[in-house]
């Protein structure tokens, strides 16, 4: 059987409601956070969306971030008010901007809370961007319309949108390297298969007629590497059989996944 490995270790935002949001808001929130975040084969982002503490009501985004990181909660986190909610989107808050970044012209003190409002589809993608270091937050709000060095009250005046990024388009853009046993999938030195890939490798494989739609991916041919045990999120280590090999192939969002499980303690 073909070895999807488990989606572990995903990183996990808190997701303070500000504003009251009734059954069919909250559903459509979630409904476009999942929809970003490529729920539910392979989420790059969770959310415990909750009731803000009474002490963060009616309170500037600055304070709890001071209250967030007293509580040694020093990471981002998300926010939904009253500005957001009727847009469809949700502010990321990250922390107060640093000496360097004041000294390079982003922010005009350290007193600058950095934060954009992000359409909700795009908030796990715009996470992860920061996270692996391919945007920063500052270039996102320039690309937003705010001017940079930003001041402690900038305004922005677009929603980031990761530059009109397509959302529904992107799941179908999501590799998963598997794991196939001898006899699942089938090789070739094709020269005009080999050729699609630089550099040329020996030889290129995939999976075999009729495997990859029942475990949900999309099959194609891809270079091969020998795979090796992995831990289990119990902790033990699965081993597969000689001649087992890694393939890069992509997730199927039509396959019937089941349905995406929210963190334990989320609305």
């Amino acid at each position: 059987m073909v070895f999807l490995p488990p989606n572990i270790d995903i990183p996990r935002l808190n997701a303070y409601l500000l504003t009251p949001l009734s059954d069919s808001e909250l559903s459509a929130l979630k409904h476009a956070f999942e929809l970003g975040t490529c729920a539910p084969f392979s989420t790059q982002l969770e959310l415990v969306i909750q009731a803000a503490p009474a002490e963060y009501l009616d309170q500037p985004h600055a304070h709890i971030r001071a209250r967030e990181t007293a509580a040694g909660r020093a990471g981002p986190f998300v926010l939904v008010d009253s500005r957001a909610a009727p847009d469809g989107a949700v502010w990321y808050v990250d922390d107060f901007a640093s000496a360097d970044e004041v000294e390079d012209g982003a922010a005009a003190s350290t007193r600058v809370l950095w934060q954009i409002l992000v359409r909700t589809e795009c908030l796990a993608l715009t996470y992860v961007n920061y996270d692996i270091g391919n945007m920063s937050l500052p270039e996102d709000l320039d690309n937003c319309g705010v001017e940079l060095p930003a001041g402690e009250d900038y305004e922005q005046p677009e929603v980031w949108d990761s530059g009109g990024l397509d959302m529904e388009k992107e799941r179908y853009a999501q590799d998963a390297w598997v794991v196939a046993e001898p006899g699942e999938y089938e090789e070739s030195a094709d020269e005009e298969l080999r050729r699609g890939f630089l550099p040329v490798p020996e030889k290129v494989a995939r999976l075999r007629e009729g495997v990859a739609p029942r475990v949900g991916l999309v099959n194609r041919w891809t270079i091969p590497s020998a795979a090796r045990r992995r831990r289990m999120p119990d902790g033990s280590m699965r081993e597969f059989p000689e001649g087992s090999v890694v393939l890069q192939l992509r997730y199927d969002p039509d396959f019937s996944w089941p349905p995406y499980k929210w963190p334990e303690g989320s609305l």
